[in-house]
């Protein structure tokens, strides 16, 4: 499935979240929001079709890690101090200045282990956790574990922690359900795709 059509799919389910509890116009773009990233997240694992399209191509992966390094540094500089500011400064500085030099799947690594350096740093456990899901999505092969049953679950927990840090009603809700849908419509059941995905991994290899 088209990775335009997983991100539209993930906004709808965010929306259709938002209406259905009420949500006020700055809530509905949070949880449209949300509901987008959670949509694209199984396709992390970068052997994908995406990984030069959309979400997760080449320059956008640099621009990933750039944008880490930045808002790494800003944090830094604005929160903490001492030498916890200097640690994350040059946390910050360094992730800025390798996005250019490696391989996708690296960077993608990089990142992940960055995030979860950050998580502990900060004492967030949605964010370190975040980390290792991204670093797994790095070196996983393409609709393998992120596409699984074992993904959506660890992927749920990621949701419930952070929809106990940012409390906005639905928000739990709508993670899960885009990142399910995700899943839905990779599924070799729908008319149209060839390929399904292994759900059931590792305990068998069948394409559903």
């Amino acid at each position: 499935m088209d990775g335009k059509i997983h991100a539209i799919i993930g906004a709808g389910t965010g929306i259709a979240v938002a209406q259905s509890t009420g949500q006020d116009a700055i809530n509905t773009a949070v949880l449209m929001t949300a509901g987008m990233i959670a949509a694209l997240a199984p396709d992390l694992d970068t052997a994908g079709k995406l990984a030069n399209k959309i979400s997760l191509s080449h320059k956008m992966i640099q621009s990933f890690v750039r944008s880490t390094g930045i808002l790494t540094g800003i944090y830094a500089w604005i929160v903490l101090a001492g030498t916890e500011k200097y640690i994350g400064l040059a946390l910050g500085i360094f992730l800025f200045m390798i996005a250019p030099k490696f391989s996708q799947k690296l960077m993608l690594a990089i990142s992940g282990a960055a995030i979860i350096t950050v998580g502990i740093f900060i004492s967030e456990v949605w964010v370190w956790l975040t980390g290792i899901y991204v670093v797994a999505a790095a070196l996983v092969p393409h609709r393998s574990y992120t596409h699984s049953l074992i993904g959506f679950l660890f992927f749920s927990v990621i949701a419930f922690y952070i929809s106990q840090d940012i409390v906005v009603y639905g928000l739990h809700s709508t993670l899960i359900l885009a990142y399910g849908s995700h899943l839905l419509m990779d599924m070799r059941l729908l008319p149209g795709n060839k390929r399904g995905i292994r759900l059931l991994l590792p305990f068998t290899q069948v394409e559903i």
